[in-house]
């Protein structure tokens, strides 16, 4: 009876593959497997993605990183990354981690409090990941994703801001500078980075505002002016053209307007 090869994991170390009989050499260079990174795959019918990355990525430095920034987020649940975004770790001191094409790899200090087991590396602790997502980021696009992580309930502001409050690192002062205009009532990206370009211009509107006229609720709005009665609410186009605030989307409302308790 012809003995049956082990069934593959959904990602694997292709030289484990071949001493365990799972695959041959030949294999790993034809159509049964999708490498990952240099020496990890994953079967071609397993579904990519930036959290089946993250676990490939434990495997090429076991013991030797943490995973941190927007890839320990996606870990956690909040979806700030994408396939083709690389895999954020920090290097452990004393230990040496091969680079590869797909893995971006820092060597800062990191604190022992700051990160915990995850599988054979660490994971960041929440606050230390929201600081690498904070400082590591263009500014828009940082208070983009630390308000996705934020409104998951990974951490708070008031957590974040004691967290960096005496911090001396490279990047404390963008990532104070970030978290300061964070809004975990934004329900979006686009909605996130056009707040912030607002601020910019020197507006500062009222998110997720619900309008009330004559006592009866007519609409939850993504910005609102109070005084001035006018609301503006996101327009997807205007997030893909790029072009500014010229083309947000307006209109005022009919009646009173009185906001709901912040949630």
């Amino acid at each position: 009876m012809k003995k049956r090869k082990p069934e593959l994991p959904e990602v694997f170390v292709g030289r484990d593959a071949v001493r365990d009989g799972a695959l041959t050499a030949s294999d790993l260079r034809g159509p049964r497997v999708r490498r990952l990174f240099r020496g990890v795959y994953c079967p071609s019918v397993v579904r990519d993605s930036h959290e089946l990355r993250c676990r490939a990525a434990a495997l090429t430095g076991a013991g030797a990183l943490v995973l941190t920034g927007r890839s320990a987020a996606v870990v956690r649940g909040v979806e700030v990354a994408s396939t083709s975004d690389p895999v954020e770790v920090i290097a452990l001191p004393g230990h040496r981690v091969n680079r590869r094409p797909g893995l971006n790899v820092r060597r800062v200090r990191i604190a022992s409090t700051d990160h915990q087991p995850w599988g054979t590396i660490a994971i960041a602790s929440p606050e230390r990941m929201v600081f690498d997502v904070l400082a590591g980021r263009p500014l828009i696009r940082a208070v983009a994703d630390a308000d996705r992580i934020l409104r998951a309930g990974s951490t708070t502001q008031q957590r974040m801001a004691s967290y960096l409050a005496d911090r001396h690192d490279h990047g404390v002062v963008r990532a104070r500078e970030a978290l300061a205009l964070t809004d975990p009532r934004a329900e979006s990206p686009p909605e996130s980075e056009l707040r912030v370009r607002m601020h910019f211009e020197g507006l500062h509107p009222e998110p997720q505002l619900r309008i009330y006229a004559d006592g009866k609720f007519v609409a939850r709005v993504d910005f609102a002016f109070e005084k001035e009665r006018l609301v503006v609410e996101y327009d997807g186009a205007w997030h893909w053209r790029g072009t500014g605030i010229d083309r947000m989307r307006c209109a005022r409302p009919a009646g009173r307007s009185t906001s709901s308790p912040r949630r």
